[in-house]
């Protein structure tokens, strides 16, 4: 044949424009061509008959048209390699020089010899063809003679073939390879060029090979065309589908089986499997151990074999993935791989391989992958035959475990079907053990509405007839156990032991252990080679027992399990009945199914929900972060971590960063924004050399790369080298994108990032500006740089706080001291993120030591003088970095800035311009920094948030890429947006209920439980629920509790209290509580109720109270209600909780300006999210608020824009307007915020002619909240006695009256003042009453009380730690006792340390008691003691009841409304007996039942003793320095002397002197016939003068008075002996 002239040809074209740069060409005769001129280039054409190239129909030809050049050759002179060369070499291996669509080459772009590789393909595809035989030609020539693409070939070749019946040629030539009756005819008339692919490839016999991608997207017909004839068994059967598609041989071929298995003599799982080959999409409802995995991997492995079909099977579990594919290879089934993170990069990069060649059928992904590039890219180029989605319960909210990320699946197959071009939707199965009616609707529906595809459904009954079921009631923890060990001892048999709780199987396994019982542990979390060799030995018989968690047995095949025990019942039936399911799996064995049931197993299962449900308000929290973040970028990267800081979460939630990507995930379902594939925006491109060889020979020279490192670039260079071609499009410069580079090479995309900076820093690759940093500028200046500044002093000062030695820190305290060392900006989050950083720096250890947060232990990894060291590198890096991006900012931006307004101005750069700019300033920076270090600093600038940054490097840090839709910024995320995950969250709920129901009608009738069961599964939803839970019972069905539970905590609730309780849906609730109405009781319960049954988190709910006593006594109820989750609930005072948010150890001295001081920081954005970030605000006594603390409420209202706020309170008990408080505030929350009002008016404190008292009393006040009177619970009367004196000086005639009474029960005397209080108080103890009086510390704190700062000093901490031993607490309790129990205020202390040691059962730290003694007040740790009489103000009185209450009104005015509440709130004190002692009018229209009123005319004189207690500014203070021996020998109630100036101890020896100004006080007293006589220690407190460094002991006393005998016609007070009891 003669040689025909071909000039093969190739050009370079600019992408963007399409501009010609370069082009070459060489002839059959040898002469070349290579310029950039078009002139010359027509001339080079010149004799040549046929012209040839690589894609020169769709590229070459169409950029030379676009040029004006004119060729004069038909369609059928033009020869195209590329459409040529999987025709012709379609099998492994492919042809060298081919991949894909690409010519293979290790030269850069070079048109010459581009032109030469196209010349010896194709003649090397001409000597295929010709190898080929004669039939096949034939049949090719026929089909592709005239097409554009094949008819250069055989016009070339000298090929015309005349019309003949192609199909009979191919039905002969292909007979037993593809089916007989495939409608050829019509294949060969539509898609004749698809045929020929297909043909080809059967041709070629070799299972792994297959069509590249480049043939199925421009052919996408190739696909349904191999389906046609090899995937799509006919009805008559053939010799080809008799035996390539018959299941039952497939199942033969792979598994050795004879026959499927049936359900109840169904044969589901063949029809099933036939429904696969058929191409349908199914639902497969098989139980557990019921054959799922075969039903699916027959057909994928025959499509595989018979259509070269990769079937993807999407699956929630990791783990499971990895052992079928295990399993598979067991059975010599090479044909399944896994790409999910368990696999190293190796073992990744060679799953990558498999399936991109051809050589695996099944790829197993969890539904994350479906968001990679690298996966969406290796299924463009594979024929997806089908999508098998596992647990598909997953898609449905009322299955038992509904993920959002499975919502994604249908939007990846659509995307996946749209950019392959396919006509035909892709076919999916569905499987899933266990699924109740509503869920097969949800399933079937969701695929119906996404893909338009019908399923079949084949649905198996769960029932196993070969398993016993039983459920034995267990009262305690040891009773389960030794259930146990009986029933192991009893059946000895391979057994399944199910825990709900990772630890508990360590726990469990090892105490059986122990006891003789060989078991091994296993759960989801546990490192992989220990659960392999656990599970292994289980499975081979090595151990009889293992002790799971629900994440055993999934995929393992143990078929002689004889027993599961249910430790702890599961949370629905239908993994009940999964776990269950895997004893027995022989169905020759009986095996036994057992649950040791409790009714508390259920509460950890609605705990665990609580804790783990994503909330709308969450949602909402993460859609207000996404629009901050988008407020100048639509498109931003951020990891999950920056997200949830955003959002105002702490870093200490559990799984945040899940709850995060699923806050992401809810979003994007509803509209809101758009999440983009993962992956890191650092780009290979642009390569600087002209071969492989010379990039690898410039990398071997280089300094710059070590040897592992010189490896690892030649392979991405041959990689790069391998897919460069000037005819790239934008999809392919995927292949350069470095997450791509990694996963195909096996590399860590951290090294992968650095193999190509240090590529880019050699100029071997172009340099790519794929960063963009955020600069933050004020007002002209780099605010970058002011934060870089403020966190550098911080680090500094953290410098010389920490050692080489592991030691505990309280994060309060050491910002409190570095505030006092200079850092004005430091903050307690800021603290924590410096040392998270560098902890990831692996500088420093760290561990938090307490729920809270607020203890950290820190070991330092290096010296100090390192540590220094390298903390100036990375501030000089840091820095220079920032001057550098501003400096670069400013030029690029101008110098606009908005007037005092901070703006973010956005600039690209990348790490090579950094360091090559740093290595320029070397001589002023004299070091030299790698990219390591680069990226630290960016990693540190961008934690601190001195920049924001964009881009490639992120990709360490687990980038989300989001570009947000909705762009209105009111738009919030609504309850319909979140109605699946209601729906998921109800039907969760309902579970746990169900479930625990199941165990009790097993527990009492079995037949009966076993129609439970088998209802659940049978009936529609509403028709259980009607026929189990009837009437009332439903609505247990809708409280995230049991039964039981519910009747514990909320079964004694009044039906208003209920009501509170019930009301979940009230934005904001005020409750106008009256006196002992139970505020403080349902107020613990709301809090219970809020966790238990509101979705509230215990972060996220906050309540704040008036009093450190009340916030106690809330936590300390807390605690016994719901046990330890209370510790992690806030309950703070206003003060407490302000000093927390601004990181200060609080004390009471400090506290006059901190709510305000609060308020002003949280509106500039001094306060971290994360700490005022609540969806739930509690206020106690909110009467009592005044402005400060009112618009600290408004404040983070306004910042929260979800949160519910609950105000508890009654205006009618408003005493202290003094201090600013107005029940104004409360009234604005109902009147401007549309609070719902509760009243709360049933008294269960008071008899009840005590309440019709009060309540006519109370008719006096105006305005008032509460419409309805108070009513009694008790309808018993009680004692009122109203004694009204006509003249003053109630005390006498008072103290007479308590003197005389035989009083039950708990007492109070209450007084308009302290003085008042005071005089009573003595001379009832003059008279050997037990008194005492309800005083405050005034003037000092209790931290410097003696007995206090005793116990204190004795609490001795091991170096390094600030936790309190038992041992040393102990001791210190019994040295305190031992040397103060004859103190006046041992009892006192004691109360303390007694709610301490409340709020702290397990770890004390010493911190927290210091700030708690800071923190309170005196008055907080008063006891109750029935056999004292306490006297004190009616405003100290409040919150307080007792049985007696004696009133002492003396010249008591009612002229105001205040007056009036104060004196309500002193009435409604007394539960049983009230008597009030006045001088007034203002009672006597009052009458109620029992009610004593007397009149006394009597005059009386002034009480014979006078008290004085005196202060600070009362005695003498540097007196005491020098006597510090006698002080020291002095107890709180020891006796002294006094002679007006001086006091002395018993032995006559002065210990104090008064000051000048008392002399002075004391005056006017004297005059009125009053003289100094005894005097008692009331306290001894530490005092520092402010000079010098020493504290000393100081004494406050008691002074008493006694009055000169005098003569006149006044009644004196009589004293009788004792107490009258």
């Amino acid at each position: 044949m003669r040689l025909k002239s071909i000039a093969f040809i190739d050009i370079e074209v600019e992408p963007n424009s399409g501009k010609i740069l370069d082009m070459g060409g060489i002839k059959t005769d040898g002469s070349s061509f290579h310029s950039s001129s078009i002139a010359d280039f027509r001339q080079f054409f010149q004799g040549a008959e046929f012209i040839c190239g690589h894609n020169i129909i769709n590229h070459d030809l169409k950029y030379l048209r676009k040029a004006g050049v004119t060729l004069e050759y038909g369609d059928h002179d033009i020869l195209d390699t590329l459409f040529l060369s999987p025709l012709l070499f379609p099998a492994k291996p492919y042809h060298a020089l081919v991949k894909d669509d690409k010519l293979q080459t290790q030269e850069i772009n070079n048109p010459l010899n581009d032109s030469i590789k196209a010349k010896d393909l194709f003649f090397d595809e001409v000597a295929a063809f010709q190898r080929l035989d004669s039939e096949l030609k034939q049949i090719l020539a026929l089909l592709l003679q005239t097409t554009g693409e094949f008819g250069g070939l055989f016009k070339y070749l000298g090929i015309d073939e005349r019309p003949a019946d192609v199909e009979r040629l191919i039905a002969k030539r292909f007979h037993g390879k593809i089916c007989e009756r495939a409608d050829l005819s019509t294949i060969i008339e539509d898609y004749p060029i698809e045929l020929a692919y297909c043909l080809a490839l059967i041709n070629t016999g070799h299972q792994y090979s297959i069509t590249p991608p480049w043939v199925t997207k421009n052919y996408p017909n190739v696909k349904r065309t191999m389906h046609l004839l090899c995937g799509k068994p006919c009805l008559q059967g053939c010799t080809y589908c008799n035996t390539a598609l018959d299941i039952n041989k497939g199942l033969k071929e792979f598994f050795g089986f004879d026959s499927y298995r049936k359900y109840d003599d169904e044969p589901l799982q063949e029809r099933a499997a036939q429904a696969a080959i058929d191409n349908k999409s199914i639902l497969a409802i098989f139980p557990t151990g019921g054959g799922k995995s075969v039903t699916f991997q027959v057909p994928a492995l025959m499509q595989g074999k018979n259509i070269r079909g990769l079937t993807v099977v999407i699956s929630p579990l990791q783990s499971l993935m990895k052992d079928q594919v295990d399993n598979l290879e067991k059975l010599g089934i090479i044909d399944a791989v896994t790409i999910n993170g368990l696999l190293d990069p190796i073992e990744r990069a060679k799953s990558i391989e498999r399936v991109a060649d051809g050589s695996a059928s099944i790829l197993y992904i969890a539904p994350e992958s479906l968001r990679s590039n690298t996966v969406e890219r290796l299924l463009l180029g594979r024929n997806v035959v089908r999508f098998v989605i596992d647990e598909a319960h997953c898609l449905s909210s009322w299955g038992q475990d509904f993920r959002v990320d499975y919502l994604y699946i249908a939007d990846f197959i659509k995307l996946l079907q749209e950019r392959k071009n396919l006509e035909e939707g892709i076919p999916v199965s569905c499987f899933t053990a266990t699924a109740k009616p509503k869920v097969v609707e949800d399933i079937c529906q969701y695929f119906k509405d996404n893909l338009s595809l019908d399923l079949e459904i084949f649905h198996a009954n769960a029932a196993r007839s070969n398993l016993r079921y039983d459920v034995f009631e267990m009262q305690n923890e040891e009773e389960k156990y030794n259930e146990v060990r009986r029933l192991l001892l009893e059946k000895n048999c391979p057994t399944i032991i199910y825990v709900s709780r990772t630890k508990k199987a360590y726990d469990l396994a090892d105490r059986l252990t122990a006891d003789g019982f060989e078991a091994k542990p296993y759960h989801g979390k546990m490192d992989k080679d220990e659960k392999s060799q656990n599970q292994d030995a289980f499975i081979n018989g090595e151990v009889q027992v293992i002790v799971a968690t629900s994440a055993f047995g999934m995929g393992v095949d143990k078929k002689d399990v004889g027993m599961v025990i249910h430790y702890e019942i599961s949370d629905s039936l239908e993994n009940y009945v999964q776990e269950a399911g895997r004893a027995g799996r022989d169905e020759n064995i009986t095996a036994d199914c057992y649950i040791l049931f409790n009714d508390d197993d259920l509460s950890k299962h609605f705990n665990l929900l609580n804790q783990t449900k994503i909330t709308i308000q969450e949602i909402n929290q993460v859609w207000k972060a996404v629009k901050e973040l988008t407020r100048v970028r639509a498109k931003v990267s951020q990891s999950a971590l920056e997200i949830a800081n955003k959002a105002g979460w702490s870093e200490g939630i559990v799984n945040i960063e899940t709850r995060v990507r699923t806050a992401i995930s809810a979003l994007e379902t509803a509209g809101y924004l758009k999440r983009s594939n993962n992956s890191p925006r650092v780009f290979a491109n642009s390569i600087n050399t002209n071969n492989a060889a010379e990039a690898i020979l410039r990398v071997n020279a280089s300094h710059r790369f070590d040897e592992k490192q010189k490896m690892q670039a030649a392979r991405v260079i041959s990689s790069l080298f391998t897919h460069k071609n000037t005819k790239e499009s934008v999809e392919d410069a995927k292949v350069t994108r470095v997450d791509y580079l990694a996963d195909v090479l096996g590399m860590e995309k951290k090294e992968a990032i650095r193999i190509v900076n240090l590529l880019r820093l050699e100029k071997i690759i172009g340099d790519d500006n794929d960063l963009t940093a955020f600069i933050s500028k004020e007002a002209n200046s780099n605010r970058s740089l002011r934060i870089l500044e403020s966190y550098q002093k911080i680090e500094e000062y953290l410098l010389t706080m920490f050692t080489n030695e592991p030691k505990t820190y309280n994060i309060k305290e050491l910002n409190e001291l570095g505030h006092e060392w200079g850092c004005k900006e430091i903050t307690p989050d800021k603290i924590m993120a410096i040392l998270n950083i560098w902890e990831i720096m692996h500088w420093i250890t760290k561990r938090v030591k307490d729920p809270s947060n607020e203890h950290m232990e820190v070991c330092c990894h290096y010296s100090p003088s390192d540590f220094r060291e390298k903390l100036l590198q990375s501030h000089g890096l840091a820095q220079f970095i920032v001057d550098y991006l501003y400096s670069k900012s400013e030029k690029a931006n101008g110098d606009s800035h908005s007037e005092g307004k901070p703006e973010t101005s956005g600039v690209v750069f990348s790490e090579i311009e950094i360091l090559e700019e740093y290595e320029r300033s070397i001589k002023l920076f004299n070091q030299q920094i790698t990219f390591d270090e680069i990226e630290n600093a960016l990693f540190y600038l961008s934690k601190i948030n001195s920049i924001k940054i964009d881009g490639g490097f992120m990709v360490i840090y687990s980038p989300i890429t989001i570009e947000r839709l909705e762009r209105d910024n009111r738009k919030r995320y609504k309850n319909d947006d979140y109605l699946k995950f209601s729906q998921f969250y109800e039907s969760k709920m309902q579970q746990i209920h169900i479930v625990g129901e199941y165990c009790r009608k097993m527990i009492e009738d079995y037949k009966a439980a076993l129609a439970f069961v088998d209802d659940y599964f049978r009936l529609n939803y509403n028709s259980f629920i009607n026929k189990y839970f009837k009437g009332s019972r439903q609505n247990e069905l809708k409280r995230n509790i049991t039964p039981a539970k519910f009747k514990q905590l909320f079964g004694t609730l009044s039906p208003t209290q209920l009501k509170i309780i019930n009301d979940k849906e009230s934005k904001y609730i005020v409750v106008a509580a009256g006196p002992g109405s139970g505020k403080t009781r349902i107020l613990v319960h709301k809090l219970a109720s809020l966790l238990l049954m509101e979705d509230v988190k215990q972060e996220q709910l906050l309540m704040v109270t008036f009093s450190r006593s009340a916030a106690t006594e809330f936590k300390k109820r807390l605690l016994k209600l719901i046990g330890g989750a209370a510790n992690y609930v806030d309950i703070k005072t206003f003060h407490s909780y302000c000093f927390d948010l601004l990181g200060r150890v609080g004390t009471l001295e400090k506290s006059d300006q901190i709510v305000k001081e609060t308020v002003v920081r949280i509106a500039n954005g001094e306060v971290e999210a994360s700490r005022i970030t609540k969806t739930v605000l509690v206020i106690d006594e909110a009467q009592d608020m005044d402005a400060d603390e009112f618009a600290l409420i408004q404040t983070l209202m306004e910042k929260n824009e979800d949160m519910r706020v609950i105000a508890v309170g009654d205006d009618d008990q408003n005493i202290y307007e003094f201090r600013g408080s107005d029940s104004k505030y409360l009234k604005q929350l109902i009147e401007k915020e549309g609070a719902v009002m509760y009243e709360l008016v049933e008294n269960y404190r008071s008899k009840s002619n005590l309440v019709d008292f009060s309540n006519q009393f109370l008719e006096s006040i105006p305005q008032r909240l509460k419409r309805t009177p108070i009513l009694a619970v008790d309808r018993d009367n009680g004692s009122i006695k109203l004694v009204r004196y006509r003249g003053s000086n109630l005390v006498t005639p008072l103290v007479n009256d308590v003197l005389a009474a035989e009083l039950m029960g708990s007492t109070c005397i209450l007084t308009k003042t302290n003085e008042e209080a005071l005089q009573i108080t003595g001379l009832l103890l003059k008279e050997g009453v037990q008194a005492k009086l309800i005083q405050s510390s005034e003037g000092f704190n209790l931290y410097n009380l003696l007995e206090i700062r005793f116990f204190l000093n004795r609490l001795t901490l091991v170096e390094g730690s600030y936790t309190i031993y038992a041992e040393v607490w102990n001791q210190a309790k019994r040295e305190l006792k031992e040397r103060f129990r004859g103190s006046s205020n041992y009892e006192l202390t004691t109360n303390l340390i007694k709610d301490f040691e409340a709020l702290n059962p397990k770890s004390k730290y010493k911190s927290d008691l210091e700030i708690l003694i800071r923190e309170s007040k005196m008055e907080d740790f008063t006891g109750d003691s029935m056999e004292t009489i306490y006297v004190s103000t009616m405003h100290k009185a409040k919150g307080r009841e007792f049985d007696n209450v004696y009133l002492m009104l003396d010249q008591f005015s009612l002229s105001s409304d205040e007056a009036k509440r104060l004196l309500y709130v002193a009435m409604t004190r007394a539960k049983a007996n009230l008597t009030i002692h006045y001088n007034g009018n203002y009672l006597r229209n009052i009458s109620t039942r029992g009610l004593q009123s007397v009149t006394d005319a009597a005059n009386y004189l002034p009480p014979s003793q006078l008290a004085m207690q005196l202060s600070h500014k009362d005695v003498w203070l540097d007196y005491f320095d020098s006597r510090q021996h006698m002080v020291s020998q002095l107890n709180c109630g020891d006796v002294l002397t006094f002679d007006g100036e001086t006091c002395f101890n018993a032995k006559g020896v002065a210990v104090l002197k008064v000051s000048k100004l008392f002399k002075e006080k004391i005056e006017p007293i004297i005059r009125k016939n009053y003289l100094p006589h005894s005097a008692k220690v009331r306290f001894m407190v530490y005092w520092q003068k402010e000079d010098s460094d020493q504290e000393i002991i100081i004494v406050l006393p008691e002074i008493y008075f006694e009055r000169a005998a005098e003569s006149g016609g006044s009644v004196s007070l009589k004293l009788p002996r004792g107490r009258g009891c």
